[in-house]
């Protein structure tokens, strides 16, 4: 078994992380958070505005499981956002970003 290089298991290499390179990987994450949300909101909104919102059960059934899984995708995004502000903080020698 070869040693680790600090490499990434994939065999590619690691992107730099300076500083600056993860506050724009931070910026993008955070705006693909907010479209998420958006995106269930107006979901949980057509679920709930019966009137001209889906009546067929089976549509509902499926925004609901659409809307369940952007929160899963939002979850993800929310523990990689919080990696990048621990790599963000060591890369930078700050306690905050």
């Amino acid at each position: 078994m070869a040693a680790h290089d600090g490499s990434p298991a994939n065999g590619r290499p690691r992107r730099e992380e300076t500083p600056e390179a993860l506050r724009e990987e931070l910026r993008v994450v955070d705006e693909d958070l907010a479209g998420l949300r958006q995106t269930v909101r107006e979901l949980r909104e057509r679920i709930g505005d019966r009137a001209d919102g889906p009546t067929d059960m089976t549509e509902i059934g499926a925004l609901i499981n659409m809307a369940d899984e952007q929160d899963g995708f939002i979850a993800t995004l929310e523990a990689r956002r919080e990696n990048l502000l621990g790599r963000l903080r060591e890369a930078s020698g700050e306690d905050t970003p």
